[in-house]
Order: structure tokens, then sequence, then C-alpha cells
């Protein structure tokens, strides 16, 4: 019995101490961790300059579990994103969103974060979210929050300095703050706010996680905060944060009296195993009894051996038979195996090549489309331009043969620098409609490929204004409208700049007098790009078909004095086209006059 209680517990002592693999990690390679320097209670860096904090002291306890090598790297939180989105360290803590699930992995949550409403001592209670409309409510950037105070009609006030943005609560400057319940206790005790309420809001709690791009990381991770779940270790270290148990944490108590439960279950084991043992033995004596009665019969049975013996002699030679049968049915089975195996081969084969042969199909539908774009584009060069590339090359011809010809004392000088001023003029109007034919092929021709990547959206929309500002008519104004400041996405800078100088160039050509407003933000998944003018407007028989390819002479960059068309339109079709987005144009019925040209590309935005 005292063996097989030690089998027992061997049993379980293996199964608790299975660890993750060092994952290739090493002292001289060891895991990045990335950490925030200023956020407590959770992430800092204290006075002594080490890393602090409660995630500090879980992720060491984690990383000697999986028995893996670390350190940190401490940063400010936005270049923490950015490192942990671009794989610059290997790991970091974040709240899950959902609108980074694709570009990163997320473990299981460690804890979850509960959301309180923090107004001062003697304001009304009982806060429900309908309460809070026209409430001035302070709040760090989170979209599903702001998005759920928005719609009921809080007034949003986004603060990036939660400790500033609490004392200012206190001293009357808002209404409420809505923050995580760990941080609401923390920053009150810690500053001794004591006019200063806390109160739980009924939204959905979040996760937080460790995010990594390692996915295995990640799933070795998984399997360790289980084991560490069901040892009581996640609330040992987070019991002053969260608990996994909607914010309730377990007394140690209970732990005692679940561990008495089992060591119970165990001895009450034990004891049905001895009982079991006593009845063995019982069943034994039994057998023993009836032993002794079947020798009696065996003097019986022995009378009817040779009868039997002879029976046995013809069963062996059943028996040989039917070997010999199961030898063949063995032979044929293994034959048929065979056979199967090859059929299923084949088909396999016979599936890759008609999977091959689609894309190969494909491929040539997409070769012979190209084709056709390049051979339509070629017709509509040869059949639409030659009159627009004949002119000014005419024109740099014609008076560049007049300047050679003439004496020098025939031609007043104002005269000359005319010639040359229209020499020029024509040289760039050439040189532009060819960039833009290029431009257009490129991009049709499936050559042109964009690139994601984390870009300022507000300062790459200062800098298009500023290059605009350069060109405009006199008494013209550029306006840049920004609802969302510090707005930062993943998208192709290319793509912004080409689809955006192109509006800005249009209407910066046909706008004379007032102004040129640049307008962008958040819209269903994508940012949102409007360039309002207040110049000609869209001209009556262009505007079913503004984005048509050489649709006319007249595009949104020549006005139809000029014989040369423009592709500027077609250009940020063609890409729009290429990336899933939309475009437009309307006439500008708010100023009363002029065009709105937009666009709409779907993009990750990351703040």
């Amino acid at each position: 019995m005292k063996l097989k209680l030690n089998y027992i517990l061997l049993f379980l002592t293996f199964t608790l101490s299975v660890s993750a693999a060092n994952l290739g990690f090493t002292k001289e390679k060891p895991l990045l961790f990335g950490i925030d320097e200023d956020y407590p209670p959770l992430e800092f860096i204290d006075e002594q300059g080490e890393p602090n904090g409660a995630d500090v002291e879980f992720t060491k306890l984690l990383m000697k579990r999986l028995e893996i090598p670390f350190e940190y790297k401490p940063n400010n939180w936005g270049a923490i994103a950015n490192d942990v989105l671009q794989g610059r360290v290997d790991l970091g803590m974040m709240v899950y969103s959902p609108y980074r699930k694709d570009v990163t992995n997320y473990s299981r949550a460690v804890i979850r974060l509960y959301y309180q409403i923090l107004t001062r001592k003697g304001a009304k209670k009982n806060y429900g979210l309908r309460d809070m409309h026209n409430m001035e409510v302070a709040l760090m950037a989170s979209r599903p929050v702001r998005d759920t105070l928005q719609k009921i009609g809080a007034k949003l006030i986004i603060v990036e300095d939660l400790t500033k943005a609490i004392k200012d609560l206190s001293n009357g400057k808002y209404d409420a703050l809505v923050c995580y319940r760990y941080q609401a206790r923390f920053l009150t005790q810690k500053y001794n706010l004591m006019n200063i309420e806390q109160e739980d809001l009924t939204l959905t709690p979040r996760e937080y996680c460790y995010v990594s791009n390692n996915k295995k990381l990640i799933d070795a991770i998984n399997k360790e905060l289980d084991k560490m779940e069901d040892e009581g270790l996640i609330d040992e270290v987070y019991g002053n944060v969260a608990s996994t148990f909607n914010g309730v944490i377990i007394p140690g108590w209970v732990y005692g009296c679940i561990l008495a439960v089992v060591f119970a279950t165990l001895i009450g084991v034990i004891l049905m195993q001895k009982r079991n043992t006593r009845n063995l033995k019982n069943a034994l004596d039994l057998a023993r009894q009836n032993e002794e009665r079947a020798l009696e019969s065996e003097a019986k049975a022995r009378k009817s051996e040779d009868e039997a013996r002879a029976n046995a002699e013809m069963a062996k030679e059943s028996e040989a038979i039917a070997r010999a049968n199961a030898e063949r049915a063995k032979v044929s089975e293994e034959e048929a195996k065979r056979n199967a195996a090859i059929a299923e081969q084949n088909a396999e084969i016979a599936r890759r090549n008609a999977e091959e042969a689609k894309k190969n199909e494909e491929k040539a539908r997409q070769n012979a489309e190209a084709a056709r774009k390049s051979e339509e584009l070629k017709d509509i060069f040869l059949g639409n331009l030659s009159h627009s590339l004949r002119t000014p090359l005419n024109a740099i011809i014609g008076f560049s043969d007049l300047l050679m010809s003439m004496e020098d004392d025939t031609m007043s000088r104002e005269e000359r620098d005319n010639l040359l001023q229209l020499i020029n003029k024509n040289g760039l109007d050439l040189l532009h409609l060819i960039n833009e034919l290029l431009s257009l092929s490129e991009v049709e021709g499936d050559k042109q490929l964009f690139k994601r990547e984390v870009t300022d959206v507000d300062y790459e929309m200062g800098q298009y204004a500023s290059e605009i500002r350069l060109q405009l008519h006199k008494g013209v104004q550029l306006d840049v409208v920004e609802p969302v400041g510090g707005l930062r996405a993943l998208i192709d800078k290319k793509l912004l700049r080409i689809v955006t100088m192109h509006l800005l160039e249009n209407a910066m050509q046909h706008t004379t007098e007032g102004k040129i407003t640049l307008t962008y933000y958040l819209k269903a998944g994508g940012l949102y790009v409007e360039v309002k003018d207040t110049g000609e407007g869209l001209p009556e028989k262009l505007k079913n078909n503004i984005f048509g390819l050489l649709s006319d002479k007249n595009t949104y960059t020549h006005d139809e004095s000029q014989d040369n068309p423009g592709l500027g339109l077609s250009v940020c079709k063609a890409i729009m086209d290429r990336c899933n987005g939309k475009i437009g144009a309307r006439d500008n019925t708010e100023d009363g006059r002029g065009s709105i040209f937009w666009y709409w590309t779907p993009s990750e935005i990351l703040n």
C-alpha cells in the first residue's frame, strides 16, 4: 500500500513540474521586455533608476518558470507600442485591442481592468451612463470609451497626463474623470486627494495581456499562465491591482479549504483501495476452495481427455487452414493498402496540378488584362495626345529656331526673355503630361506596390500644406482642419502623398480667390481626406466622368483653354482601386461656389 501511495505522489509531482522550453533565447541573446517608464503601479522606473511595479515582479516570476533569460527595455508608452508592433522588442504588456489583433499576438488575459468614474465629494452620486449627458468628462485616449461617452452626449476632454488630470478634477476643472479602478485607488492614495469619490462604471472591462510578434512565445506564456492562475500566483502578485474574479481577491483560507478537500479525497481513495484489497483476499480464498473442487473433477475430465485430444488434432488442422487463409488475407490487405496509398498520392498530385493550373489560369488572365490595359493606354496616347504633344514641341522648336536665326541686335531683351519663357513653359507642360502618363501606366500595370508603415498623419498633412502655400495665387488662403490631434496610422506614405497632393494642386490651379480647406478624420475603419475650394467648380460636361481616363481636354489640373490634358484624377482613381478605397467629387454647396474632392482609404488607426 505504501508503494502505491508513493507512485501516486510521484505522478502528481511529475505532472506539476512540466515547464515551457527556452524558445531559443540565451544569456547572449536574451528576450527584450519593453516597459513604460511612467505607468505606476504596473510599470515604472523607481527613484533608484530600476524597473519596478506589478508587471515587473510578475514577469520576473514568469520568465524564471519558462527558463528564459531577459532584459528590460524602458521607454515612453508611444515608443514602446511602436517597438512591440515593429518587433524591436520581443515582449510587452498592452490592453487588448481588436484593431491591433491582426498585426500582433495577444496572450490570454493576465488581469481584467475595470473602469471607475471619479467625482468630487458633494456632487451627485450613483452615476449611470445616461447621467453623464452634458458633463465635462476627462479621460485618456481610448476608442471604445470615447465612442460610448460620445453617444450619450458627454463633453469629452482627452488628457495625456492622468496624474495632472486627477489633480485638476480635485481643483474643480472637470465634472468627472474616467480611468481604471487600480489607477484611481493608487493616485488618490498617493496624493492624498480626500475630496475625490470613486464609483464603478458599467463599461466592459478591458483585458490586460502580454503581446508579441512571436506566436510561439505567446503560446508558451498562455500555458504557463494557466498553471500560475491555478497556483494563485496571479492574485498574489496583482492582489493590490485587480483580480481574475471580477475584482474580488480570493482569501488564503479558501485555498486552504481546497487543499484540505484534495487531501481528504486522497485519504478516501486510499481507504477505498484498502477495502478493495480486503475484498480481493476474500475472493482469493473463495477461488482456492473452487480449485480444490476442480481437482476432484479432474479425474472425470481425464477420462474424456482422449476424446478431447482427438478433437484437438482436428482443430489443429482447421487452425492451420485458417492460418494459411489469414496469411493470404493479410497479403491481400497490404496490397490493398499500397494501392490505396498510391491512389491517394495520385489524387493529391492531381489536386496540386489543378490548383497550379488554376493559378496559371488566373495569372494568364491578369497578364491578359494588364496587356489589354497597356494596349489601351498606348491607343489613348497615340489617338488623343498627338496634338497635345505636338503643340508644346512645335512651340519649343519654333521659338528656339527663331532665336537661333535672328541676330543679337534685331530683338529687344524683353522680347527675347518672353520667347525663352514660352519655351520653358511649353517644356514644363510637356514634362508634366509625360510624368502623368508614366505614373498612370505604372499603377494600372500593377508595377507600383504599396507598403503600409506607421505614419504621423498630422505631420505629413502639414508638409503638403506648406508646399502648396508657396504656390497659391495672391490672396488665396489654405486652412488645415485636424479634428483628432496626434493621429498615427498604418498607411502607405506614397499613396497618401500622391493622392492628397494631386487634389491640393487641383484646388490651387482653379482657385484665384477665397480659400482652400484640407480636412481629414477617421471614418468607417479608415482615413477620410477632403479638399474643398472656392474656385471655378466642376465643369458640367465632366461631372459624370471626372475620373475617366483622358475623358476630355479639361481635367482638374488644367482649364479648358489649355490644350494638353492632365491625368491626375485618373492616377488617383487607379490608386484608390488598387487599395480598395473610394474617391469622389461634388459641387461646393456649402460656400456657394467651387468644388469638393474627397477620398477614403482603409487603414489601421494606432491612436
